[in-house]
């Protein structure tokens, strides 16, 4: 049986500089997209602020898993993490329903870069572009990150509950409990 680990995937939104504030009533957001083993994304959205030049958030997150080392290689040689900067409008629709956003820019860091990085630690810029941005009127607006990822063997699970959703994947647990998500804004 193959020997499974526990990751502990760390991510925090930082910062954000050159956003060009266009007059609208809107607030922004950043939206990023982590891969899982089952070629799926977690989504997850900061809280909205109002647009302005520099905007800081200081969010935190982290996810934990389970997967055996094979899960892990394909995730760190086939998968990125996505941020998107987006915006809605402050003020909500009919019936308070919220109003949907609206895609401003997206950048990625790939898993590799993370993984490869001294004690799998990152702080990174990450330029945030968007189609018919014209680069030579303003600067991209640039998303300040940091992430972290530990991976431990954990003997004590290893083997002993299988995944529910099929026979031969080798994850620990199901899908519905593939990551624990615990968010901290500060």
């Amino acid at each position: 049986m193959p020997c499974t680990y526990h990751l502990k995937f760390g991510i925090k939104i930082v910062k954000l500089q050159n956003v060009v504030d266009q007059g609208l009533d809107e607030k922004i957001f950043i939206r990023y997209h982590i891969p899982t083993f089952n070629n799926r994304k977690i989504q997850v959205d900061t809280r909205e602020i109002q647009n302005k030049n520099n905007v800081s958030w200081d969010e935190s997150a982290s996810f934990e898993c389970h997967a055996n080392f094979d899960q892990i290689e394909l995730v760190e040689k086939s998968n990125h993490i996505a941020f998107e900067l987006r915006s809605r409008r402050s003020k909500q629709g009919f019936g308070g329903i919220m109003s949907k956003s609206r895609l401003l820019g997206r950048g990625e860091i790939s898993w590799g870069n993370l993984v490869g990085s001294e004690q799998m630690k990152l702080e990174k810029w990450v330029n945030l572009s968007a189609k018919g941005l014209k680069l030579d009127e303003f600067d991209l607006p640039n998303l300040l990150v940091e992430m972290e990822v530990q991976v431990t063997r954990d003997a004590r699970l290893n083997g002993k509950k299988k995944c529910r959703l099929t026979k031969d994947c080798d994850c620990v647990g199901c899908e519905v409990d593939i990551f624990h998500v615990e968010t901290v804004v500060d």
